[in-house]
């Protein structure tokens, strides 16, 4: 499988979660067998989370993550890859917990969501097997 993952730390603290964080997300793909995707992912602090959650979300409160598709509307130039979209992703955390969350977010940008219980089931389920596969 052959994927491109670009992970970019907005504060040089994060640089060294970098390689980390590029290989848990490179075993979330294989995993959910997704092949030829660009993924965008930014390490964040609280700061710049809660920035982001109440300017593109209108929720006065920190995320831990938030994924963000790519606009229909948006060109960008042809490519062998599909770009799923943009992950922040706060950090510091767990190693567990940004599998947890990096599965959270990519589910989201494939499509999955967690308003309705059912959806939120499904969600969970897919989130629970990715975190106790070997990555």
């Amino acid at each position: 499988m052959r994927n491109e993952i670009l992970v970019i730390s907005l504060n040089k603290r994060f640089r060294r979660f970098e390689k980390k964080v590029k290989s848990a997300t490179a075993g979330i793909l294989r995993i959910l067998r997704k092949d030829n995707v660009f993924l965008e992912i930014f390490l964040a602090d609280s700061g710049k989370m809660l920035f982001l959650n109440k300017k593109f979300r209108g929720k006065n409160k920190a995320a831990n993550i938030l994924s963000f598709k790519e606009s229909k509307e948006f060109v960008s130039p042809p490519s062998k890859f599909k770009h799923l979209g943009e992950i922040y992703l706060e950090l510091p955390i767990t190693d567990y917990s940004m599998t947890q969350l990096l599965a959270h977010g990519i589910l989201h940008l494939l499509g999955y969501s967690h308003n309705k219980k059912i959806d939120r089931i499904k969600m969970e389920k897919r989130e629970k097997e990715i975190c106790s596969s070997s990555l």
